[in-house]
């Protein structure tokens, strides 16, 4: 440390080039083409990003090294145009691994002389995260005006800067030892002011421990904000803070981001940011993310990721997650079980008994079965009767495929899950209606989930909520109906649908 507190943690800082260090937006046609003498004939097009230079003479006493993956002669070009100084510079190695791999960083700190604890790589492309972070070095994601920001907290950098003049303070935070201490006691006495119920001290110091770059003081600072929308300053509202506590990694922050999307119901867009804050460690976000992994409609494995993430939860200490792994528990085992005994089509998550062969269906034993549910039959709905009795799951709500003619209420799969519902688990036969026919798939009907989804309904809803189903059908080709029953049980509350047909069409 010298004279001036400085402690030199990170005796290099490397940077990217194109969009990191210098906008380079306007050569990207002929970058793309890789026509690289239109590009040193338009270098007047590029721009140096604001506050790049001041930022470097901050910086003199370090290493300052440019790692890019393009070519040499056109980085140094552009460097020498921009006239920005460096100590070294590792451009696109024709018979080398580049970004994502992260040998150029590792003979970039060959020649520096530095370990890579030692240094700092700043990208504005997740490729440049995952070779930092290979590389074991402090990887900073780069968004100028937070410009593909999202994508950049997926890919967990240590931090994430919008412009220099951050990245100056960033810096600054890492090294000085003093700053690092200021930023520590504001938030602490902000914590002693909020228990001494001293709420004037409290914003105060928040905000002051949120302007120089205080994570958590952001997180709380969005929070309180958020309840009291009058103590915002110009235009740095609850959610200026909120994102701010993201782009420095603050697990929670990314959480509340998901739940928000989450809530709102757009789910595609909330489940990176849950996957990443349940990565990051967070205890309820792990719950939480187990709990929408359940609901996902895209994954045979949906009930083990789960479960592994319950688990997380409640190792890391959330107790109220301890039921909810109970019942996932039982949900992995029940068709772990299935596993060992049936047949599965990992495609559409279902299994299934046997095949169906519609061509041999008089000469095929299993088939005449099927047949005889479809007749409804007394000796085939004895003979799936006494397949599927021993595979039944405790206080499992049994519900089935409805006919695709609503009139149809009695079909052979009713009666085998409303006897099996008599062997201590849940009669839900009455949950699934169709409420208007449809031509059979059989005879030409339209076989699209949609199709399912827009004549079938779910009455009696306290029957699955927050239960594990068992959803029967007769005999499945495209899983379409299946798929639809899974999807509008899920929507009206059911925890988990384990879906079963009797076979599966065989040409």
């Amino acid at each position: 440390m010298d004279s001036e507190g400085i402690l030199k943690v990170y005796e290099a800082i490397i940077f990217d080039l194109d969009q990191t260090l210098i906008d380079t937006s306007a050569l990207k046609k002929w970058r793309d083409e890789r026509s690289w003498d239109e590009c040193y004939n338009h270098l007047q097009l590029t721009s140096i990003y604001p506050h790049v230079q001041s930022l470097l003479q901050s910086l003199i006493v370090k290493k300052i090294a440019v790692v890019t993956n393009s070519p040499h002669v056109y980085a140094s070009k552009l460097l020498e145009y921009h006239q920005i100084p460096y100590d070294h510079l590792v451009a696109y190695q024709k018979h080398g691994r580049n970004k994502p791999y992260p040998d150029q960083l590792m003979s970039c700190i060959e020649e520096l002389k530095v370990e890579p604890a030692q240094c700092m790589y700043i990208g504005d492309d997740p490729n440049d995260i995952v070779a930092a972070k290979i590389a074991g070095f402090h990887a900073v994601g780069f968004c100028f005006g937070n410009l593909g920001l999202a994508e950049m907290i997926f890919h967990m950098p240590d931090g994430i800067v919008s412009n220099y003049h951050q990245l100056f303070h960033y810096v600054q935070k890492q090294d000085d030892v003093f700053f690092q201490d200021k930023l520590k006691g504001l938030y602490d006495h902000a914590m002693s002011a909020q228990q001494a119920r001293d709420g004037k001290r409290y914003v105060k110091l928040l905000k002051d421990a949120s302007n120089l770059g205080h994570g958590q003081a952001q997180y709380k600072l969005s929070k309180l904000l958020e309840k009291n929308p009058a103590l915002v300053d110009r235009e740095k509202d609850s959610d200026y803070y909120l994102w701010e506590a993201a782009k420095l990694m603050v697990a929670e922050a990314i959480y509340e981001i998901g739940y928000r999307y989450e809530i709102d119901n757009q789910t595609e867009l909330a489940e990176p940011f849950l996957r990443t804050s349940a990565n990051l460690g967070l205890p309820h976000a792990q719950f939480f993310f187990g709990k929408t992994k359940l609901k996902a409609n895209d994954s045979s494995a949906k009930a083990n990721v789960s479960h592994r993430w319950m688990k997380k939860s409640v190792t890391s200490g959330l107790e109220k997650g301890q039921s909810m792994l109970e019942q996932v528990s039982r949900i992995v085992a029940f068709e772990a079980d299935l596993d060992n005994r049936l047949f599965f089509e990992r495609g559409t998550s279902i299994y299934y008994l046997d095949s169906y062969l519609p061509e041999q269906r008089f000469e095929d034993f299993f088939s005449q079965e099927i047949i005889k549910i479809k007749d409804k039959e007394e000796s085939g709905i004895l003979y799936f009767l006494e397949q599927l009795e021993s595979l039944l799951l405790k206080d499992i709500a049994i519900c089935y495929v409805p006919s695709s003619d609503k009139e149809n209420l009695d079909s052979g799969i009713r009666k085998i899950a409303q006897r099996l519902s008599t062997k201590q688990a849940i009669d839900a036969t009455n949950c699934l209606v169709r409420y208007q026919s449809k031509e059979k798939s059989s005879l030409g009907g339209d076989r699209s989930i949609e199709a399912h989804m827009n004549t079938m309904l779910v009455e009696n809803k306290g029957k699955i909520v927050g239960k594990h189903v068992l959803l029967l059908d007769d005999i499945t080709t495209s899983g379409s109906a299946l798929i639809a029953s899974e999807q509008l049980l899920m929507q009206a509350g059911a925890l988990h649908v384990t879906k079963l047909a009797l076979g599966r069409t065989k040409s």
